[in-house]
Order: C-alpha cells, then structure tokens, then sequence
C-alpha cells in the first residue's frame, strides 16, 4: 500500500511532467521551502507558495521549449518511502530539435513532509555543469 506521503510526491511529478502548475502547488504545504540550483535561471531558495508558483513557472518557461514530446517530459521517477522525507530518484531530460542535442541527467530530490504536503523540497543533480552548458546554448 502507497501512503499518502509518497502519493503526495507522485502526483507532484505528475503535475511536472504535464507543466501544471496548479497541480505542483496542491502537493505543497502553505510554508513550503525549495531549494534548487543556483546555476539554473530558476534557481534558488524559495519560501511559501506565492515564490513556489514562481519557481514552478521558471521551471516550466525554461524547458517547456526543450520538452517537445512526452518522452522528453516523462522524469522516470522511483519513490522512495523514509517516513517524513520521500526521496525521488529522477531524470531531467531535455531535446534541443534545431539541434538535435539531447540531455538526460540524473538527479534526487528530498521531499520533506508533514500532514501529506511536502513543505521542503531540495533538489540535486548529478551534472549541474552539463544543464548549464545544454541550456547556454539556446541563449
């Protein structure tokens, strides 16, 4: 049996996967904390859901052009169960159609939880200079 932490998680990388930023924001709690690479043009620390929205929007204006398809938007997501954390072991993938260039790195998010809303959430990706470089060369 799924519980409801885990299932919280799972229907957040729904929401990812189909850029549904209304569905990202149900998964959270009101005092939500993110943290995503500095690097990224989205990226920093993030607190309550108005900065979420705003997180989840960059995210999704950054690689939405690189997504064209379901493949490139399905992250291949495993969930894995540690009481209030959810740790998501995950791809990000992207494709850059004039160029043909792919990216597939693999990342891990911690999902810290309470009452079945994630209320931190941290990403790490296993290739933060290759996301940079995939990204750059759009620009």
């Amino acid at each position: 049996m799924i519980n409801k932490n885990v299932e919280t998680t799972r229907c957040l990388f729904k929401a990812v996967e189909e850029f549904d930023v209304a569905g990202v924001l149900a998964a959270y709690d009101p005092e939500i904390v993110i943290r995503d690479a500095e690097s990224l043009p989205y990226g920093g620390t993030y607190h309550g859901l108005e900065r979420a929205k705003q997180h989840i929007e960059g995210a999704a204006q950054t690689w939405s052009p690189f997504k064209p398809s379901a493949t490139e938007r399905e992250l291949d997501a495993v969930f894995l169960d540690s009481g209030d954390y959810v740790i998501v072991l995950w791809r990000l993938k992207g494709l850059d159609a004039s160029s043909g260039r792919t990216l597939n790195v693999p990342t891990v998010s911690v999902y810290k939880m309470r009452d079945g809303k994630i209320v931190e959430s941290q990403m790490f990706y296993s290739d933060s200079v290759a996301i940079a470089q995939f990204l750059a060369s759009k620009t």
